[in-house]
């Protein structure tokens, strides 16, 4: 906690560096660590990818973003066996070309009243034994930084019970 919130202060204070970054190596950094820290888990983790490399506008903190959506996919996550895609692909955006990642669970899912409000920091509803709230701010924070978007969907169009699709779109190199 203490890390994200001196995260925070540092994207809020002052500029980060932008360099090209390999986003599907820094992906499979996180899946093997989350891996490593589930053990115990029945954790399945597959990747649908064009590409096997993708280079991106980004930093280091990419590795936050990843860390923080999977972590959550896992928390919210009541199945035995926890099942998560991430289909990484292309889209242009008003002449941007864009990595798109979606991580795709079926876990208990986020009410549309919610969508929004997850992103802001210390969100009340994860305050408590799940958190502060700040994994998702720090993740919307970063993304912005790199003239990127994040948001939420429905995993299942109008039943958000059935899962959420976090979605990311980070600029790719020129």
């Amino acid at each position: 906690m203490i890390a994200n919130v001196q995260k925070l202060y540092k994207l809020e204070e002052t500029e980060i560096s932008i360099r090209l970054i390999d986003a599907c190596k820094v992906l499979n950094e996180e899946i093997n660590s989350i891996y490593e820290r589930f053990q115990e888990r029945k954790i399945n983790i597959e990747i649908d990818a064009s590409d096997k490399k993708f280079l991106v506008r980004a930093n280091e903190l990419l590795l936050d973003v990843f860390e923080n959506i999977l972590l959550n996919a896992i928390k919210y996550n009541d199945k035995p066996i926890i099942k998560i895609m991430v289909k990484v692909s292309r889209e242009q955006k008003e002449g941007i070309n864009f990595l798109k990642i979606e991580f795709i669970d079926k876990g208990i899912g986020i009410a549309d009243s919610r969508k929004e409000l997850i992103f802001q920091k210390g969100h009340e509803e994860h305050k408590g034994v799940k958190g502060m709230g700040l994994g998702l701010s720090l993740s919307k924070k970063i993304i912005e930084k790199y003239n990127g978007e994040i948001w939420i969907e429905d995993r299942i169009k109008g039943d958000y019970s059935k899962g959420s699709n976090f979605i990311i779109l980070i600029p790719e190199s020129d």
